[in-house]
C-alpha cells in the first residue's frame, strides 16, 4: 500500500495550521471541563473528536494512511499516533513509517516523526517520565523517545527478536516490555533500556494479541486469539500460572484498578467480565457487533468500546450497563480522553 510521502505530509501539516473551524467548530470551542474523545478511524483515514456527553462529532483531522494506536501524555495535551500503515498483521506490504503528532487543544497536526526505514509501526506506549515507546512490527525493534513532544530523532532502539512485533505491554517505569510477537507465537519479554540483557520467549499459541498487566504488574497477561485462550503467565519469566477458555477467538484484553479482566471477544460479538485469581467469568454483555476496541477513562470506570459497524458504545463498568452508543467514522479502534 502506498505511505505518506514527504509533500503530502507537509500538506496535511500547512492545511491542518490554516483551518479557522474543525467539523463546524471554532478551535477554542472545547467547553473548560467538559471530556472528549480522541478516535482513531483506520479507514477514514485520521481521528474523530467528540463530546462525550452526548456522543456528538466536534471534528476531525486526516492522518496518514491505515493510523491504529493512540496514546496520550497525562496533561492530555499531546498525543501520538502510529502509522500502521496496513490493515490488518497478516496483510502483505511495507505499511507505514511515520509518527503523527497531535496537539489535543487545538486539534492539528504538530509534526510527524519519519522513523523510515522503520515501518509498520502499531504498539504505542508512554511510561511513567512521559517517554514514548514505538513497536516496529516487521522490524521487531522498540524504538523510545524521551521527549517526545519535541524530538527529531530516537532516543534508543531496542531489538525485541521476533518476526512480527504486533503489540505490547509496558511496566509504568518503563523498564520492562511484554511483546505480543503474534506471526511466531511467542511471547517476549524485553528490557526496554538495556539492549544487553537478553529477551526471555515463550511459545503461546497460534496467534498471540491482546495482553496487559495487572494493576500490580506482578501477572502478565495474553490472548491467544485465534484459540480463544486468555493465558495468566509470571511477569517475571513468563512462567505459566493459569488459563482459561473463551467464548471463541477473542481481540483484546484489559485490566480494571481492581483487578479484574474485560475481554473482546470477537467471534461471540461480546464483553466479559473475568475474575483474576480463577480467570472466572463474573459478568457477559453482548454488544452486538464486535468490538475490537477496549479503551478505558482515566478512572476505569468506563469503557470506551470502539464497534466493528463504525459505532462506540459507552458502558458504565460500576453497574455493567451500556448507557450511550453513537455513530463513528469507518474502522473505529484506539481512543483517548481528554478535558477540554
Amino acid at each position: 500500500m502506498p505511505h505518506l510521502n514527504r509533500r503530502r505530509t507537509l500538506g496535511l501539516l500547512a492545511a491542518s495550521a490554516a483551518l479557522p473551524l474543525l467539523g463546524g467548530y471554532p478551535l477554542n470551542a472545547l467547553a473548560a471541563g467538559d471530556e472528549y474523545l480522541a478516535l482513531v478511524e483506520k479507514e477514514a483515514p485520521g481521528l474523530g473528536f467528540y463530546r462525550l456527553a452526548d456522543g456528538n462529532r466536534i471534528g476531525s483531522l486526516e492522518l496518514p494512511e491505515q493510523p491504529h494506536e493512540i496514546v496520550a501524555d497525562r496533561q492530555g495535551r499531546y498525543a501520538y499516533v502510529g502509522q500502521y500503515g496496513v490493515k490488518s498483521w497478516q496483510a502483505p506490504g511495507e505499511g507505514g513509517h511515520q509518527v503523527s503528532v497531535i496537539d489535543l487543544a487545538e486539534r492539528r497536526l504538530v509534526r510527524a516523526i519519519d522513523l523510515s526505514p522503520y515501518n509498520r509501526l502499531h504498539g504505542m506506549r508512554l511510561d511513567d517520565q512521559g517517554r514514548l515507546y514505538v513497536l516496529s512490527e516487521t522490524d521487531s525493534l522498540l524504538i523510545r523517545f524521551d521527549r517526545p513532544a519535541t524530538a527529531e530523532y530516537p532516543s534508543q532502539i531496542v531489538p525485541v527478536g521476533g518476526t512480527r512485533s504486533h503489540y505490547f505491554v509496558l511496566t509504568r517505569d518503563g523498564r520492562r516490555a511484554y511483546v505480543a510477537d503474534t506471526l511466531s507465537g511467542l511471547v517476549i519479554l524485553v528490557d526496554a533500556h538495556n539492549p544487553a540483557v537478553l529477551p526471555v520467549k515463550r511459545y503461546l499459541g497460534q496467534a498471540p494479541e491482546g495482553c496487559c498487566l495487572s494493576p500490580d504488574e506482578r501477572t502478565f497477561y495474553v490472548l491467544d486469539r485465534f484459540a480463544g485462550i486468555l493465558h495468566a503467565l509470571d511477569a517475571r519469566d513468563l512462567t505459566p500460572i493459569r488459563q482459561v477458555k473463551l467464548r471463541g477467538e477473542a481481540v483484546r484484553v484489559a485490566a480494571l484498578p481492581d483487578g479484574r479482566l474485560l475481554v473482546s471477544n470477537l467471534a461471540d460479538k461480546s464483553l466479559s467480565l473475568l475474575r483474576p485469581d480463577t480467570l472466572a467469568e463474573v459478568a457477559y454483555l453482548p454488544m452486538g457487533s464486535a468490538v475490537p476496541g477496549l479503551n478505558l477513562d482515566p478512572r476505569g470506570e468506563r469503557l470506551f468500546a470502539a464497534l466493528e459497524d463504525n459505532q462506540l458504545a459507552v458502558v458504565d463498568l460500576r453497574t455493567w450497563r451500556e448507557i450511550r452508543r453513537f455513530t463513528t467514522g469507518k474502522a473505529p479502534d484506539t481512543a483517548v480522553v481528554f478535558q477540554g
